[in-house]
């Protein structure tokens, strides 16, 4: 069975053709794409879904880290910000893979305590972050990247990067963002940054599948690798949850056996408390 990846996104959503690209490559990677809409409970979606598909959106608002909105501040959309952070932090907890792209990095860093620039050129030198989505083709490469090498974002990306030297490698991207991660989140650690030191990936510190990238693969070819990955991972926790429910089932079936064999026992005893004393007839 194909693994779920919830894919979390809104109706009126006016990237409907990215959330469609993110399905194509869901479905190339062997996973099995579906859209849920900021409504209900994230504990609904983290029981079902195998893997989860954090993407691009509105500015996370500043109320979440603790900061007071900035005149850069642009749209923002308050109930997506909670549902998912609150998403966010339950997939975590419950070992469901996340990948997170564009505003989906800075939900995942929000969602385990760290902060972000409401604006990127706060940052003194920055580089041109914010080119506009239908104005330059998201398929041109405007910036370069550096990868950290030792971290699972340089494995998944090592066929498509140019190498340089043992510590880093490095690669062009598309950009269309003016937020970026600030402080890091806890249990993340910074794995890509752009020429004037901004994060561009971040990943979780542990085992667990936690990557947050900042440019959007769902229109670079040569990064599908990051669906595959994403499905990979989920195979692996659909894999481990039936494990966990086949021992569950083991251990019911032997708890059933158990009270059985001592009913069983049970009557046996009683039975032969009422037998009749032979010896006195």
């Amino acid at each position: 069975m194909r693994p779920l990846i919830a894919i979390i996104g809104t109706v009126e959503d006016e990237f409907l053709r990215a959330k469609h690209k993110h399905c194509e490559n869901i479905l190339k990677a062997g996973g099995l794409p579906a859209i849920f809409t900021p409504e209900g409970e994230p504990e609904d979606i983290v029981e079902v879904a195998d893997g989860i598909l954090l993407v691009s959106g509105p500015d996370v608002h500043p109320r979440f880290y603790g900061e007071d909105p900035t005149p850069a501040l642009r749209d923002v959309d308050i109930t997506r910000d909670e549902f998912e952070i609150k998403l966010a932090k339950r997939a975590v907890e419950s070992e469901v893979p996340i990948l997170g792209i564009g505003r989906g990095m800075h939900i995942i860093n929000v969602a385990l305590g760290g902060t972000l620039y409401q604006d990127v050129y706060e940052i003194p030198k920055a580089v041109k972050h914010d080119w506009e989505f239908g104005k330059v083709n998201p398929s041109h490469r405007v910036h370069q990247i550096r990868v950290k090498a030792n971290t699972k974002l340089y494995s998944i990306l090592k066929d498509v990067l140019m190498i340089e030297g043992t510590n880093e490698a490095w690669t062009w991207v598309n950009s269309f963002h003016h937020q970026a991660v600030k402080r890091l989140g806890e249990g993340l650690r910074q794995v890509a940054f752009a020429a004037d030191g901004l994060i561009e990936g971040i990943e979780s510190r542990d085992e667990s599948f936690v990557i947050g990238i900042q440019w959007w693969p769902e229109y670079l070819p040569e990064m599908t690798v990051l669906y595959r990955a994403l499905v990979d991972a989920a195979k692996g926790r659909q894999e481990r949850k039936r494990e966990i429910e086949v021992i569950e089932i083991e251990e019911e079936l032997r708890k059933k056996l158990s009270m059985e064999g001592q009913d069983e026992n049970r009557h046996s005893l009683e039975t032969n408390d009422n037998l009749p004393d032979m010896s006195q007839m």
